[in-house]
């Protein structure tokens, strides 16, 4: 969309979100956007991690800023439901199934904590290439009765799931080929609902996720810690 700029004298903003500043640079090469970095007029990053990558990249810093995703907290808000001693753990995650969600560590660390809580439910929400080798991993690891894979569900599904829950799970990971989240917004989300959040040093998320006050923090693909 440079071209626009031969006929109109408005403003030129580009906003980054995740694949854009770690996969695709490796992918076509470091100087991918010198010349949008030489015309645009305002960048926009999603964290101060980001910001750097840009940096990194060529992006001029006195041009770019920092603008969070925001959420709609009328829509995840805790639940009132009380909660009973004898029900089992519920944990969630809503993600696509990709590699850089780390969702191969997420159902390893359950299998483990399952051998000490036998009533462990995981449910993953969510579609994408890797249905398959993980639905192998669950029977691999017999956890056909602890872990479930729903596919995607209506927003006003999800959020009634995540106020349910009492952990989200999302154990993010840089992917081979270089791909990295932005700042999840299911984090934010499952904050909002207040349900505490486990994670990994990945990206932006400890912007969001400060270790040990509003969530916990791991290694990436450190499954014993997780």
């Amino acid at each position: 969309f440079l071209f626009l700029q031969g006929f109109t004298r408005a403003k030129y903003v580009c906003s980054f979100y995740g694949y854009d500043v770690s996969r695709l640079p490796r992918q076509r090469g470091r100087e991918v956007y010198q010349t949008l970095f030489g015309r645009g007029d305002c960048f926009i990053a999603l964290s101060d991690h980001m910001r750097t990558q840009l940096k990194q990249l060529g992006c001029p810093e006195e041009r770019t800023v920092v603008r969070r995703l925001g959420i709609d907290t009328a829509r995840f808000v805790p639940s009132r439901e009380p909660r009973s001693p004898d029900a089992p753990l519920r944990i969630i995650t809503v993600a696509r199934l990709v590699e850089k969600k780390g969702l191969d560590d997420a159902i390893r660390a359950v299998a483990r904590v399952v051998q000490a809580c036998p009533t462990l439910q995981y449910q993953i929400v969510g579609a994408g290439p890797l249905e398959d080798p993980l639905r192998s991993l669950i029977r691999e690891l017999s956890l056909e009765g602890h872990v479930t894979l729903s596919g995607p569900q209506p927003h006003d599904v999800v959020s009634r799931l995540v106020a349910g829950a009492d952990l989200f799970l999302l154990p993010s990971v840089t992917a081979d080929d270089g791909n990295q989240e932005g700042i999840p917004v299911v984090l934010a989300e499952a904050q909002a609902a207040g349900v505490p959040v486990v994670s990994t040093r990945h990206s932006g998320i400890p912007e969001l996720v400060e270790d040990g006050r509003s969530g916990f923090l791991v290694p990436e693909r450190d499954v014993e810690t997780l």
